[in-house]
């Protein structure tokens, strides 16, 4: 056990305790001194375990170093600490410009977004920010945040939004006919990552922290510029993609959007009340809602928000136009006018891989059902084709079910909350297991059929009484014995440094 590694963790999970608390008691104030923090050589060792511990640590920056090279170099990584310590403390560091590479849009073939690469150094610096200015912003973020947060993800944010909509008062009938909110204003901001306006974002980070020599680093990041094909260009706006730093950038900037309805979503802290500010705006909603005037209420996963209102379709339609007013003058961001539209909830909307509607149910009336789209289920069998093509048949079947089944096991993880998860699964794998028994009768066309189904089809391992397809010790993965289930918001997990001393695993 690396005992130095363990005391650098433990340190810093006091340091970030400590900034969380602070920030969370007094969310008005503003921190000044981190920088020693920042600087400390227990942070930059535990930035560089997680940098080192990283998919993309194979990934080098401009000047063409990994984190191999570095541990293989004279001194190792000691002295590369040192020296990056060195030029922080001495004001001689200034970041080198990202790599950019273009990858593709999941789900959106012939579409690409830009990836900025940061060097090995760069992306310790980075994260040796993130480190201490994480709990701090982490303290003050809304409870209707989602992305690029730890332990608030997807499943989370589908949830929050089903128990946002679903309706609650039953008739004299015992149905559910009213519902909170009636339509639903899709948020869409143009090339957002690549707009976001430094003056607007520097603003926001110096309400939480008016240390200026961080505040000058992070500056610093941020006019980095990009380097493409050996053609350098400046960035005079956004977060580089793929950066460190910017998850956490972004989520600043952005979080202007909920705090637009404060009105209903959160006050301002108040120490003479004893209610916190998420309950005074529950009861702001309930009032409107009673006395008929509209109410708005956000929901943001990172770039991708959603502004549900209750009231009329042209509260809406007005909505709509103000925000887009709101976010050209305030952040230097343009909404979407094609695909940022109001759309009434019984007929539902995608969001984040899913369909959500209000659907009627003779036996209860309205409810809200979070659903697998059909567009989703046909990319996820042209994926699976496209993996079991024909070029494909010099291969083993053993080495492609190792390529298939993480496949397999993400898309029914990710899917498995969703109402009639169970019956999909089911049909996925049937579908899975004929491309798989088509595959095997191109790869063996003289082979009779009867001995490839002796070779190659097997009881389960895993689950017996199922026969599958498998070779060795590697079967095919089973979807429908996936745990369906309704996700909880209880289930998100609190970062560590968010409990206090004396806290279970605290």
């Amino acid at each position: 056990m690396d005992f130095d590694n363990q005391a650098d963790k433990a340190w810093l999970l006091g340091v970030q305790r400590k900034l969380y608390q602070w920030s969370k008691g007094t969310p008005e104030g503003a921190y000044g001194d981190v920088w020693n923090w920042v600087t400390d050589p227990r942070n930059l060792r535990c930035a560089w375990q997680t940098i080192a511990h990283n998919k993309g640590r194979r990934t080098p920056g401009v000047d063409g170093l990994t984190v191999a090279k570095i541990a293989a170099g004279d001194g190792g990584v000691p002295l590369f600490l040192d020296g990056l310590r060195e030029a922080l403390r001495n004001g001689s560091y200034r970041p080198s410009p990202a790599r950019r590479r273009w990858i593709p849009k999941p789900g959106r073939p012939g579409k690409f977004r830009p990836l900025g690469i940061p060097t090995v150094a760069d992306r310790v610096v980075q994260c040796a920010v993130k480190n201490i200015l994480e709990p701090i912003f982490e303290a003050r973020f809304w409870q209707v945040s989602y992305g690029f947060r730890p332990g608030r993800g997807c499943h989370g944010a589908l949830e929050h939004i089903r128990q946002t909509i679903r309706p609650r008062i039953r008739g004299a009938d015992g149905m559910r006919r009213d519902f909170p909110y009636q339509w639903v204003i899709e948020g869409d901001i143009e090339g957002c990552f690549d707009n976001i306006g430094h003056h607007h974002l520097m603003d926001r980070v110096r309400k939480s922290c008016v240390d200026r020599k961080v505040n000058r680093l992070i500056v610093r990041f941020l006019k980095a510029g990009v380097l493409e094909d050996f053609n350098y260009s400046s960035t005079a706006t956004g977060t580089p993609q793929g950066g460190v730093l910017s998850p956490l950038l972004a989520n600043i900037a952005l979080s202007a959007i909920e705090e637009r309805y404060w009105w209903w979503v959160r006050h301002p802290y108040d120490p003479k009340l004893r209610s916190d500010g998420a309950k005074r705006g529950a009861k702001r909603r309930f009032a409107d809602r009673r006395a008929g005037r509209p109410v708005f209420y956000p929901v943001r996963y990172a770039d991708d928000f959603l502004i549900f209102v209750s009231g009329s379709y042209e509260d809406a339609l007005a909505e709509k136009q103000a925000l887009a007013e709101w976010l050209r003058e305030e952040m230097g961001l343009t909404l979407s006018e094609q695909k940022t539209r109001v759309t009434e909830l019984t007929e539902g909307f995608r969001f984040l891989g899913c369909l959500v509607r209000l659907k009627w149910d003779d036996r209860y009336g309205y409810g809200c059902r979070v659903e697998v789209p059909k567009e989703v289920i046909n990319e996820f069998r042209h994926r699976v084709k496209k993996v079991l093509r024909r070029q494909t048949q010099i291969r083993s079947l053993s080495s492609m079910l190792e390529d298939l089944n993480p496949i397999l096991r993400g898309w029914a993880n990710y899917y498995r909350h969703c109402v009639g998860a169970k019956r999909i699964l089911s049909a996925a794998d049937r579908y899975v297991h004929q491309r798989l028994w088509l595959w095997l009768r191109s790869k063996h066309k003289r082979v009779p059929a009867r001995r490839l189904v002796k070779a190659w089809r097997r009881a389960s391992r895993v689950h017996p009484g199922n026969r599958v397809w498998a070779e060795g010790s590697v079967e095919q993965y089973l979807m429908s014995y996936v745990r369906v289930v309704k996700y909880e918001l209880n289930w998100m997990r609190s970062p560590d440094f968010a409990k206090a001393f004396g806290e279970p695993d605290a």
